[in-house]
């Protein structure tokens, strides 16, 4: 059986278990590739041992999971090569993220593209505001899912269409200070943006009155047999669920974009680089691959030395 082989089986019952799931929660459009995120955050605790490269105790509390799908799959093929490979991609993007959010002194957090984000339920900040940005059918399901996990929401709701919305008048109508900074994370949406659109958007974050500080991840181009494995697989079941990748970038091509879009400071990590202690400290396979890249860039005073000295 080959590796690739064996990464399209699993993806059909992946897939078929997350049809399978509660209509309340992914009434269509929910995005699938919110679904698997969550699902591989919520697995890492169950499947992977200590040191966990992230702790996210309520992704299985949104996906009202109880060792069932779609979380039952990592469970019972915990070494499969695929699953594992997007419980890393999952837990090292929403580790870096954490990191760089509640270290940045900005007060005023968004989550573009938050799908399950989980930031806000698990690090509940008095004086912070956190504005989740997603289409209003997505937010819609999410909230949903809240009310059904009987978390508190400390969550202001932006709904808006990234690949044509302007995001400025979206976060000014939803509250958002122009005055004040931002500090915005971006997980598992470039790349379903084209380039232009990548440009556009980083402009809108880098235009921002107050300055911002950005963490966001992007696809690498597939340029090793395991990258291209894994892209006919993972990039297949979002394809199928209506989310086609639309870009990959070089770690120095996505820094071109932050600068040109206005970021004065800027630097790009590999997953590897983003927890780095805890997967030195580890003795089994869980180890990221080369399909991600991460980049972190800021501009305006509150991101002065953080983006470098981090």
């Amino acid at each position: 059986m080959t590796f690739l082989w064996y990464c399209l089986s699993l993806l059909a019952m992946y897939s078929s278990s997350i049809s399978a799931m509660p209509e309340m929660l992914l009434a269509p459009p929910f995005p699938r590739s919110a679904v698997m995120a969550a699902a591989a955050r919520a697995a890492h605790l169950l499947v992977d041992r200590p040191p966990y490269l992230h702790v996210d105790e309520v992704a299985a509390r949104l996906l009202d999971a109880d060792g069932t799908e779609p979380i039952g799959y990592h469970l019972a093929l915990p070494d499969n090569p695929l699953l594992r490979a997007v419980r890393v991609e999952a837990t090292c993007r929403a580790r870096l993220a954490d990191d760089v959010v509640l270290t940045c002194p900005a007060r005023q957090v968004v989550v573009l593209g938050a799908g399950l984000d989980t930031f806000a339920h698990r690090h509940p900040r008095s004086g912070t505001d956190v504005y989740e940005v997603d289409l209003p059918s997505a937010q819609r399901a999410k909230q949903a899912a809240v009310a059904r996990a009987e978390l508190d929401s400390p969550v202001r709701y932006v709904p808006a269409d990234l690949s044509r919305d302007s995001l400025a008048p979206a976060l000014r109508a939803a509250g958002a200070d122009p005055a004040a900074s931002l500090v915005v994370t971006a997980l598992g949406l470039t790349m379903y943006l084209d380039r232009d659109a990548v440009a556009d958007l980083l402009a809108q974050v880098a235009g921002w009155p107050g300055g911002a500080e950005l963490v966001a991840d992007h696809l690498l181009p597939a340029d090793d047999e395991a990258a291209r494995q894994y892209t006919a697989g993972v990039g297949s079941a979002v394809a199928d669920g209506g989310e086609a990748w639309r870009s990959r970038l070089t770690g120095s091509q996505m820094a071109a974009l932050c600068r040109e879009a206005g970021f004065t400071q800027v630097r790009t990590l590999r997953p590897e680089e983003a927890v780095p202690d805890l997967l030195r400290r580890r003795a089994d396979g869980l180890r990221p691959g080369t399909t991600s890249g991460f980049v972190h860039a800021g501009v305006g005073p509150t991101s002065e030395g953080t983006v470098s000295g981090r």
